[in-house]
């Protein structure tokens, strides 16, 4: 007992101090009240934080399944007390935005950030007037005290809508408007907040909050959702790539998953020729809509169709956009055979010429359930006690069809894929993962803003595309969507405009 006594008294003094114990376990404590005097003021940026708060009850991973809060210092007191008069950047301690940010990179579990840490938008939020909140979850590889795998699909979700929850059962002693919380997330954090986005107070993520004891009384709905990259439509993202880099052969390659550069095998050729069919026919199903002239977008083998060329445009206009910030880069884009100016517009003849030398292949074919399982998204998908596992059944019936041509790469890949299908409980994870499946049909954020990099080819550039125009067909939510030249995957933006963007929507 002794021990214990000692070991807790350690993890408090490193900030867990809203946790208790019972029967031996960490208990979380959703009553925050209490901890009102544990605020540490950080001189430097003129701020109060309140650091490592468990947001459940029953945490399987406490130092992920926590949080940090940032307050403006105008917006309490020495004790912790809530002061609503003071002003900062126009805002008080009952209007101020909250930025609820995660860190979930390649869906890897997250601790909550520090204020200035590199990955954080925390300074900016702060001296913006913003409350920021960086709320860790579990990930793909995280494990329990026990050594058992409690992260895999949906729990990064669920965990992260705990959070909301938490900041929502709370907000009568702690500063920021609880109603206009702004999701931020980065690549499988930007399908994170994504999902927070259109999935607002959905049943089915209930066994996994009833699992770590979450508030089951608070919505989880948000306000806005800024989303970067997002590695999102997992159903389709492998297919999606093939078609995206149809004909490319050549990879850039991800060395630290577990590859260089290098050429795909004639087996993956052929993979990716039938997977880029296939998702022509994914897309044009789906019937989406130019949200200018309202006609049916479609698209077509080598990037052709009026699809395609609303994508083309989007790259023109973000193109367009960079010259106008940056003109002494105009020279830069003219040394692109594919790109000129036409009355002061960017023109690009054509979207494969542009990935000869600008957007080029960066992975392997499939892309995200890779034949070998080295994917994040392989791990994603894994169970309590399986870690790694395939998740496209569609695939299967592709290397059906290759068998005769492939015998040996079949016989070799084959079985894994063919296990899958069928699996219950893979399903789940995979429609719970999916914003496709929710857009339109949940509570619905009614703002989303959303940033791609042009040079992003961790996925698609239709993944986005498409998301961006499900959410404007819902009818349910405001959509700020761009593509912004030469970025890559990441935080794809122009500095200042996520902020200007927040005072933008709480303003209307």
């Amino acid at each position: 007992m002794r021990r214990k006594a000692v070991r807790m008294e350690a993890q408090k003094s490193r900030g867990f101090y809203l946790c208790k114990e019972q029967k031996g376990k960490a208990m979380g404590n959703l009553d925050i009240k209490e901890q009102k005097k544990k605020w540490i003021y950080l001189k430097e940026w003129n701020c109060y934080k309140l650091e490592q708060v468990c947001y459940c009850e029953k945490p399987r991973v406490q130092k992920e399944q926590s949080m940090n809060i940032f307050v403006p210092a105008e917006y309490l007191d020495g004790q912790g007390n809530v002061l609503h008069e003071e002003i900062r950047m126009g805002y008080t301690a009952s209007t101020a935005p909250v930025i609820f940010e995660n860190g979930l990179a390649g869906y890897h579990e997250a601790e909550p950030f520090e204020l200035d840490d590199h990955r954080s938008m925390g300074v900016e939020a702060v001296l913006a007037g913003f409350v920021y909140v960086s709320c860790g979850c579990r990930g793909r590889s995280s494990v329990d005290e026990k050594g058992v795998f409690c992260g895999k699909a949906p729990v990064s979700v669920a965990d992260l809508k705990a959070g909301i929850r938490f900041l929502k059962r709370n907000a009568s002693v702690l500063p920021g408007n609880m109603e206009r919380i702004i999701s931020v997330g980065i690549s499988a954090g930007g399908a994170m907040s994504t999902l927070l986005g259109c999935t607002g107070d959905c049943a089915d993520y209930e066994e996994e909050w009833k699992e770590m004891g979450a508030d089951l009384t608070q919505s989880d709905q948000i306000f806005g959702a800024q989303c970067y990259c997002p590695i999102s439509d997992l159903d389709h993202a492998d297919f999606a790539y093939e078609w995206m880099f149809e004909g490319q052969t050549h990879y850039t390659g991800m060395p630290f998953v577990g590859f260089g550069e290098g050429n795909l095998s004639p087996f993956a050729q052929s993979l990716s020729r039938k997977m880029g069919e296939k998702y022509v026919e994914y897309f044009n199903s789906l019937e989406l809509k130019n949200p200018d002239t309202g006609e049916l977008l479609k698209i077509a083998k080598d990037h052709g169709g009026n699809g395609s060329a609303w994508l083309k445009k989007q790259l023109e206009k973000a193109a367009d956009k960079y010259v106008t910030k940056f003109p002494e880069k105009r020279q830069e884009l003219e040394q692109y055979s594919w790109l000129r100016f036409k009355d002061g517009k960017t023109c690009i003849s054509s979207i494969n010429e542009m990935e000869q030398d600008y957007h080029k292949r960066l992975k392997l074919c499939p892309a995200f359930d890779d034949l070998d399982l080295i994917q994040a998204e392989n791990q994603e998908f894994g169970t309590s006690g399986i870690d790694k596992r395939h998740f496209n059944t569609q695939l299967a019936g592709i290397m059906e069809d290759l068998k005769e041509e492939y015998p040996g790469e079949t016989a070799r890949y084959l079985p894994g894929y063919k296990k899958i299908c069928g699996d219950k409980e893979l399903a789940r994870q995979k429609r719970l993962l999916n914003p496709l499946n929710y857009i339109g049909k949940e509570k619905t954020a009614p703002y989303y803003r959303i940033r791609v990099g042009a040079k992003d080819a961790d996925t698609s550039l239709t993944v986005t595309m498409i998301l961006a125009l499900k959410l404007m067909e819902c009818g349910k939510t405001n959509v700020d969507y761009e593509i912004v030249w030469n970025e890559v995957h990441g935080r794809a933006d122009y500095p200042g405009e996520m902020v200007e963007w927040v005072r933008s929507i709480y303003a209307i």
